[in-house]
């Protein structure tokens, strides 16, 4: 399992409202599963290139919001990823359990390192 992630455009018109949609779904999810450990949602942008907006909207989902919110992916594919950056744009904790704030990384920064 791993963490997955959902970008949308915040230039479309109904960004807002498929944002909505995707948390309605994934609340629903959450409680049918009798809100199970390990299930969190967060929320992000991409950069902060337009006046701190952004031109990516990031739906972030947990290994196990992933596993059991199939209906999402369906209508909106998963991209797997790397657990979420505390320090990316805007990022926000959703819903579902609290520990996994602690899983998440410590810095974007460390993308950026080059291996040699």
């Amino acid at each position: 399992m791993s963490w997955n992630r959902i970008s949308l455009s915040l230039k479309t018109e109904n960004c807002p409202e498929t944002i909505v949609e995707i948390g309605n779904l994934a609340w629903e999810c959450y409680r049918r599963e009798k809100e199970p450990e390990g299930f969190a949602m967060f929320h992000a942008t991409d950069n902060l290139a337009n006046g701190g907006q952004g031109e990516n909207f990031i739906v972030y989902l947990s290994p196990v919001a992933s596993s059991i919110c199939g209906d999402i992916n369906e209508k909106y594919p998963f991209e797997a990823c790397k657990a979420p950056a505390r320090d990316e744009p805007n990022m926000a904790y959703v819903f579902g359990d609290p520990k996994m704030m602690g899983k998440l990384r410590d810095s974007v920064d460390t993308d950026q390192l080059v291996v040699t």
